[in-house]
């Protein structure tokens, strides 16, 4: 098995290679996009199921250090392979009715889409701290391609915005990655351990593999690619990468930041955790404004990082485990989540909430899934959101940071409020004239929706099996143990048991039916209403949801931030383009006038530099 090791690389990149240049075959390059990734999701399986082997294909040697090739699994690698497989399949089939890809051109959606798998691949199996660089750059690379589909008017900054935040954080890491080999003398990451308290290089390279890892799962401030992006590309793109794909390598490599890489101090968690709860907060608080399915969607998709890094900073056992499980679920109820609001697009032609409603009748399926998904990613029980948010909850709990605890409940409520926004604006509200004309969507689009939602039940009901297959056997997961009147990690003793839970609820359910039907039987007189002796019509108006909340905006204090933040006044990105643009670019272009005499005075100039400091030496 250790030679088929470089299978998940080289087939999805061969595949990729091969839809690029065959010709206007759609249906065949998407019957091949669908045959590797259900390839894919078997061999994950097959991984995931097999014990931990590694194998070294090659040795680079650089100046006095050489640099192993090796690939290895573990159980996070492989576990992070096998979701990473699961949601490439189930979005592919969605793309074979959704049309979307296709205005993008057919050609590089898929060759995108199945090099990401392959450079995905690449991060999750590599040993080595350089080669898993080399792979997360691949990424990046092929993210700014992949964003660069969209027509729209802003597709073209929006990738550009996307490349320059990652780039940067790439760049960056790419410092820290060399002072580690200097440092500790190796790349292995099963070998590295670096102090934070040795020294301020230590610490700064400890928030350099912090930055990278939340700009690639898009946490406060690095997030703001995130919603850019979210108006442009296509919805796959969207339920791919930043629903799945950049949360589970952002949290991965956050996870071995804090529990393999780095000893981290206490102070240092407590910031990180501080991010995480900022996180949650603030982009929760945009997502309720937002009168785009698209950008209020991606506003969770960063919000519901921070709880992420609220458990994996914790630095307690049932919080890490919290945090990575809640790493999974999102990247299942959000995937799903862009999915629904892909069909409603593809039926509707738009995804602004104002020229959404009344598509319950035509669209039964993508709602159930939607309800299941919306109350998952609320933290509603008994779904798998509610059991990651409740261990996380108790991490916090165990690290003693009430705060930040009542911060994270709090931002569930919000969620919460902001998905009845969602539902009623889409599915129950008033028909708009828009949606009047929509068919079913296909069965090929409905089906993964409902398969990802009943995940979300699944691994919500049976929460313990999950956690006790897929996180307990983590090797970095013995931070600590959680605090006794908290209970085990499986929930047999906790103030939360999954099963019994269930049960209650499901009996709550039964006795409501029960109390309706009776009700049902009983005949009510019905009579018009009359006003003045005349029979009086009621007339039929339509109440579009986006009207909820806008109180938010009246605040004094918070409503102006947010209409700033809307605009982007506080995007780091514009405000760096900005200073850069007035303090460099302006002054070289003035520079640049067109007349020869400055630019042979320029190159003088620059010659007599050169000599001066060629005889200085």
């Amino acid at each position: 098995m250790s030679n088929q090791l470089l299978y998940p690389i080289i087939i999805p990149f061969i595949a990729g290679l091969i839809t690029l240049i065959l010709p206007r075959l759609k249906r065949l390059k998407q019957l091949m996009t669908i045959g590797v990734t259900g390839y894919l999701l078997y061999f994950g399986l097959r991984l995931f199921l097999l014990p931990a082997i590694g194998r070294t294909y090659f040795t680079l040697n650089l100046l006095n250090f050489s640099i192993d090739f090796t690939l290895r699994t573990n159980h996070i690698s492989s576990l992070m392979i096998l979701f990473t497989y699961l949601f490439g399949f189930l979005i592919s089939i969605f793309v074979v009715r959704s049309r979307d890809w296709v205005k993008s051109g057919d050609n590089q959606f898929l060759t995108y889409y199945l090099w990401i798998l392959a450079g995905v691949s690449g991060v999750f199996l590599s040993a080595n701290l350089f080669f898993l660089l080399v792979f997360w750059e691949m990424i990046t690379a092929i993210f700014f391609l992949f964003i660069n589909l969209g027509r729209k008017k802003l597709t073209a900054e929006s990738a550009r915005k996307t490349y320059v935040i990652l780039g940067l954080t790439d760049a960056a890491l790419l410092f820290g990655v060399g002072f580690i080999w200097v440092y500790a003398g190796t790349l292995n990451i099963d070998l590295i351990s670096i102090d934070t308290t040795a020294g301020v290089l230590q610490q700064i390279v400890f928030f350099i593999f912090v930055a990278a890892s939340i700009a690639k799962a898009g946490a406060v401030p690095l997030h703001t690619w995130i919603p850019s992006i979210s108006e442009n590309v296509p919805i796959t793109v969207m339920a791919f990468i930043p629903a799945s794909l950049d949360k589970l390598m952002g949290i991965y490599l956050l996870a071995l930041t804090m529990n393999k890489l780095f000893t981290v101090q206490h102070l240092f968690s407590v910031i990180v955790m501080t991010i995480g709860a900022l996180t949650v907060i603030l982009a929760v608080f945009m997502a309720l404004i937002q009168h785009n399915l698209r950008k209020l969607l991606s506003y969770h998709a960063v919000s519901q990082v921070g709880y992420m890094i609220l458990g994996v900073a914790s630095g307690t056992m049932v919080g890490v485990i919290g945090g990575l499980f809640h790493m999974v679920n999102h990247a299942i109820y959000k995937s799903g989540l862009f999915l629904c609001a892909g069909a409603v697009e593809k039926e509707t032609g738009t995804t602004e909430l104002e020229n959404l409603g009344g598509l319950y009748k035509k669209m039964p399926l993508v709602l159930v899934g939607n309800i299941l998904l919306a109350l998952a990613i609320s933290g509603v029980p008994p779904l798998n959101g509610f059991a990651s948010k409740w261990m996380v909850y108790q991490g916090l709990i165990q690290a003693g940071q009430p705060v930040l605890l009542i911060l994270a409940i709090f931002g569930s409520a919000l969620t919460l409020a902001s998905f009845l926004k969602v539902i009623y604006s889409v599915y129950l509200g008033g028909e708009a004239p828009t949606t009047r004309i929509t068919r079913r969507p296909s069965y090929l689009m409905s089906i993964p929706i409902i398969i990802l939602a009943l995940m979300c039940l699944f691994l919500g009901i049976f929460a313990t099996q999950p956690i006790t297959k897929f996180f307990l056997p983590i090797d970095f997961i013995s931070v600590s143990e959680p605090i006794k009147f908290l209970g085990d990690l499986n929930f047999v003793n906790t103030l939360w048991n999954p099963s019994v839970a269930t049960s209650a609820i499901i009996f709550g359910l039964i006795l409501g039916i029960i109390i309706y039907l009776i009700g049902r039987t009983f005949k009510y007189r019905e009579q018009p209403i009359y006003t003045g002796g005349e029979r009086f019509e009621l007339e039929e108006r339509r109440f579009p949801g986006t009207g909820l909340y806008l109180t938010i905006l009246e605040l004094p204090f918070i409503g102006q931030y947010l209409k700033d933040r809307d605009s982007g006044a506080y995007d780091g990105y514009n405000l760096v383009r900005l200073i850069g643009w007035e303090t460099i670019i302006k002054k070289l272009k003035a520079l640049h006038n067109g007349i020869l005499s400055t630019y042979l005075s320029w190159c003088v100039i620059g010659f007599l530099i050169i000599i001066f400091l060629l005889m200085s030496q």
